[in-house]
């Protein structure tokens, strides 16, 4: 991740970790070359933090698909997902999921490039997409509100809360 969109990304995930609750269960989609944990998971010191990502390789507590996975419906309070959108091949089916699987009013921090180079790591994930804060708004305003969405020169950031069922 260059500079800027390391600060643009950092920037976004301050704000908007102090908008959410103060606790609860909190879902850390894509840690791969993270510090174990998460890098933004010390913004959210009450919560109790389990990492997620498709390749056991990064040492994720749970192992999954964004885009579909076996979690109980309800299951979380709070979904951090941070430069990982551009890897998923079904980029459609993860709003449902992510409304599928936060609790009743739960929100989810979202982040994806906007200018920024290819950057694939076959065989742990793949690079897809670009989105810009109009394809933000497009891709999750059906099944969330958006509480906040800052665009920067390389990031698009976006703050959803779950509304009532779609």
């Amino acid at each position: 991740m260059t500079s800027v969109c390391r600060a643009e990304c950092t920037k976004a995930v301050q704000a908007f970790a102090s908008k959410v609750p103060d606790s609860g269960e909190l879902l850390y989609v894509g840690i791969a070359g993270d510090p174990p944990g998460g890098e933004y998971a010390p913004l959210f010191p009450n919560y109790d933090v389990r990492t997620f990502d498709m390749d056991p390789k990064w040492g994720p507590d749970l192992v999954g698909d964004i885009s579909k996975t076996n979690f109980a419906k309800e299951s979380w309070d709070v979904i951090v997902c941070v430069q990982v959108l551009e890897h998923v091949s079904t980029i459609w089916d993860v709003p449902a999921e992510m409304h599928r699987i936060l609790k009743e009013g739960g929100h989810a921090i979202v982040d994806c490039p906007w200018q920024y180079p290819y950057h694939a790591e076959p065989p742990s994930f793949s690079d897809y997409w670009r989105i810009s804060k109009d394809g933000m708004k497009s891709l999750f305003g059906r099944h969330f509100e958006v509480l906040d969405l800052q665009a920067g020169e390389q990031n698009t950031s976006i703050l959803i809360r779950k509304l009532e069922e779609c």
